[in-house]
């Protein structure tokens, strides 16, 4: 078997550990400023022109994958293809309000957008002030086919859908949503927008701090109610399409390794992720440049619609991701070996914190070529695990295919905060060409790691040990762990013989050995996509948990809310406990109907998207329990017996769940350990 030295890349320096050697190589002006030359055309596309905004459907996302694929093809990736997939669209034209100011003169405020829809066209609106858009807030407030202009903070309150559905219940034809801290608060300038997680027809809008400043002053100069025209054009269509960019490098074998980033983005989305796809195709030259042959096809991913792709639906990202491989591509999953996802390692200057999460089976990997890298000190680097939902590899996980994401978390990352999706995610923010540099080196020795192993270096003992820490049921995790122990050990060895093989040019023990790890990666991917649906499972707030964590802590909540309301205490009952069951704090903010909506939208609306089943049972509605103690503590009342009632059935009901769960995972344990344990016997 013949391995291609790989020159700049320098292959022959991974293979003997050389890494002081390929850190100085790998780290080229030129590379960066190929990264940099694409992030910057994909980052000028846009359909508005205050903004940008590059959407899911969008005349500026087809201009972008256009140019993808042009650049695909010009730096001589082969088999270069664009897969359309049904997604809906959406294209934010334009979005101002135009105002009167103390001269006279008329002045316009910039707006940015959700995917929601209404156009206005110059339309004179009424505008109110309705605080963080609340039902309180709404009290003695006429808003029906008025603007509404709210607060919010959408990290440490709620997300945008659950104001704009209350809005819309109410009659408002739109709300302009103004970040008052959470995200995207760079400076008083800053105007930020998430995906909506709601239905289109719930409008909403966001804008500036400055912005808001403004149309508050005028709200109350005029009696809390002023005159303003409305000009936006927001356009959603159901079942439009989007597309998907790819080429590859091809290998020897029909194993994949699988590089991601995508490329639709909010405003002008300079980091998020136009740097990603910039960085992937940097990589990508880079290494057909280099003459690499490798082992293993080395396929290179550019995804439409990862912000958003779908309406009314919690689960409303990452729609070309889970288009691919569950309607376009799902034979990829069978020989997918891993992913490597350029989402997230934004190499903003004056930033020093950088790191990359693992799916559990892939966190020691991950470590061993990540850290060596970063040894230096020149930025503090950490690997944690496992990965999340929010990005696109999360479709390909569940399909059975394990990842490494770069990612970026609060508070070590300042640009998640204050610049992630917002109108301040462009190059004025400036550019660490040296971390850049360090983002293609260390995303290329993943693959070229990746790609000189037999058999894939899964490690199935540190999800089971992760789950060790807080499970109390009847599966056998010291079992299922003392097997895994037994495959990595297994797997350990068969590539290290496989290295010995290609070192004294034993072709024919290295061909024998890669066809056992060729057989041996069909059966952990089967392995890892069980182990997948029977240990992961989403809490009300999309965090990826183990599935019996929501059930123990709806149980520990509500046993401590009917002490408490046995002892008399409501308050404490309603502060400490109700307040932490399933989706139950918007009922303490919120009215019914909009309570109602939103339950249901999270258990009943996942259908055809990548969060179906993961939320495992229905949740416990206590909007009439948490009200009626409320209505019960201002008018003076001890006596709670209907609510303890209720709340014991809601207990009742929990403990179910939990058993059932249980007994679920103590038959998937079994199984696992089992099928686990013929793997390693075979290799």
């Amino acid at each position: 078997m013949k391995r291609a030295l790989v020159g700049m890349l320098c292959l022959a320096m991974l293979l003997t550990g050389g890494w002081t050697a390929l850190a100085e190589e790998a780290q080229t002006p030129e590379d960066v400023a190929f990264a940099m030359q694409v992030t910057e055309t994909i980052a000028d596309l846009g359909d508005n022109p205050d903004i940008g905004n590059r959407s899911s459907g969008s005349a500026a996302e087809r201009q972008a994958a256009e140019f993808i694929e042009k650049t695909m093809k010009e730096i001589g990736l082969q088999n270069v293809t664009v897969d359309s997939f049904t997604a809906d669209t959406w294209s934010f034209n334009r979005g101002r309000v135009y105002y009167t100011d103390a001269q006279g003169q008329q002045q316009h405020l910039v707006l940015g957008g959700f995917a929601t829809q209404l156009k206005a066209d110059m339309q004179e609106v009424s505008l109110v002030y309705a605080g963080r858009g609340t039902a309180q807030d709404y009290e003695g407030l006429d808003v029906k086919g008025k603007v509404v202009l709210i607060d919010i903070n959408q990290a440490e309150d709620w997300w945008i859908s659950v104001p704009a559905y209350e809005a819309y219940t109410r009659g408002a034809l739109c709300v302009l949503a103004c970040n008052v801290d959470g995200y995207a608060y760079y400076d008083q300038d800053t105007i930020g927008s998430q995906d909506i997680c709601g239905p289109e027809y719930a409008a909403a809008f966001s804008l500036s701090q400055n912005s808001a400043g403004i149309l508050k002053a005028l709200i109350q100069d005029n009696g809390g109610e002023a005159q303003v025209v409305l000009d936006v054009e927001s356009i959603v269509e159901k079942d439009g399409s989007s597309q998907n960019v790819w080429g590859e490098i091809p290998g020897e074998t029909d194993e994949v390794i699988y590089y991601f980033a995508h490329y639709d983005g909010y405003y002008h989305s300079y980091f998020d992720d136009a740097s990603g796809v910039g960085t992937m195709l940097a990589i990508a030259k880079n290494m057909v440049e280099s003459g690499l042959k490798p082992d293993k096809t080395i396929r290179f991913v550019a995804h439409g619609a990862e912000e958003w792709g779908k309406a009314d639906t919690e689960y409303d990202w990452s729609k070309g991701a889970y288009a691919q491989i569950t309607e376009v591509h799902p034979e990829w999953a069978e020989t997918a070996f891993a992913i490597l996802n350029i989402d997230g390692m934004n190499p903003v200057k004056g930033h020093t914190a950088y790191s990359v999460a693992a799916t559990y089976e892939l966190k020691d990997f991950t470590e061993q070529v990540a850290l060596p890298l970063y040894a230096d000190g020149a930025y503090d680097f950490q690997v944690n695990a496992p990965t999340n939902c929010w990005t696109e590899d999360f479709s390909y996980v569940r399909a059975g295919v394990p990842s490494i994401v770069a990612s970026y978390e609060e508070p070590r990352s300042l640009y998640r905060g204050s610049a992630y999706h917002s109108s301040m995610d462009n190059v004025v923010l400036g550019v660490d060409e040296a971390a850049w540099a360090r983002n293609i080196q260390l995303f290329t020795a993943f693959a070229l790691e990746l790609d000189k192993l037999a058999a894939r270096p899964v490690d199935f003992e540190d999800r089971f040990e992760a789950m060790a820490e807080s499970y109390q049921g009847q599966a056998d995790i010291e079992g299922i762990r003392a097997a895994a122990r037994q495959l990595k050990e297994a797997i350990d060895q068969l590539n290290a013989d496989y290295a010995a093989a290609l070192e004294a040019g034993d072709d024919q023990a290295a061909q024998t050995l890669r066809d056992k790890g060729i057989a041996l990666d069909q059966e952990t991917h089967l392995i890892f996509k069980d182990a997948v649906a029977a240990t992961a499972a989403f809490d009300w707030e999309d965090n990826t948990v183990f599935p019996y964590e929501v059930t123990s802590g709806n149980i520990a909540a509500l046993e401590g809310a009917i002490d408490a309301l046995e002892q008399g205490d409501a308050a404490l009952a309603l502060d400490e406990y109700l307040y932490n069951v399933d989706y139950n704090w918007y009922a303490y903010d919120f009215s019914q109907e909009t309570y109602t909506y939103l339950l249901d939208k999270m258990y009943n609306k996942a259908e055809g998207t990548w969060g179906e089943g993961m939320i495992r049972r229905p949740g416990e509605d206590l909007w009439e329990e948490i009200h009626s103690l409320k209505d019960k503590i201002e008018a003076g009342q001890t006596d709670f017996a209907a609510e303890i009632e209720a709340l014991e059935q809601a207990l009742e009901r929990q403990q179910g769940y939990a058993a059932e769960l249980d007994e679920q995972m103590v038959s998937d344990v079994d199984s696992l350990t089992q099928r686990i344990t013929q793997a390693a016997a075979g290799v």
